[in-house]
């Protein structure tokens, strides 16, 4: 085969191979793929891990969710058709003093990757001595993805 060929023949599958792994930090508007509406150190999830919630009738079941203290008002605001809301949990915590933030967003080859931040409390610190169940609420675009991913930022355990 000659050269010139091998040439397109590599730059066609170069070219593919990178569509494949594409990934985007913004909405085809050029908004953010997610934004933190609030976080709570009582959101009632006692396991680690998230909630996808759709519309406004899934944010309404949230209402029976034990030691909740997460005001839903916020949430039943949000315009589903073109975002949905994300609650990412940490679990039960023994104390006070945890809180979880949105670090960054991204979607990879249809997942929609969230990097979280975890505050914990240092060693020592005075904390009340409640249990507690953190989470940060992020409103999420609802296209353009399949699939969630939740992972801590770099250098936060």
């Amino acid at each position: 085969m000659p050269i010139h060929i091998r040439a397109v023949c590599l730059l066609v599958a170069t070219l593919l191979a990178s569509g494949c792994a594409s990934s985007r930090s913004e909405t085809a508007e050029g908004g953010p793929l997610a934004r933190q509406i609030t976080q709570s150190a009582h959101c009632g999830l006692t396991a680690p891990g998230h909630v996808h919630l759709t519309s406004r009738a899934e944010v309404q079941r949230l209402e029976a969710l034990p030691g909740r203290n997460l005001s839903l008002e916020t949430l039943k605001t949000v315009q589903f058709e073109r975002e949905h809301i994300v609650l990412a949990a940490i679990g039960q915590k023994p104390t006070g003093g945890y809180s979880v933030t949105l670090d960054s967003s991204e979607i990879r080859s249809g997942t929609l990757e969230l990097r979280i931040r975890v505050a914990e409390p240092a060693p020592g610190t005075m904390v009340t001595q409640a249990l507690t169940t953190p989470c940060a609420v992020i409103a999420v675009t609802a296209e353009g993805w399949d699939d969630i991913q939740i992972t801590r930022a770099e250098n936060n355990r």
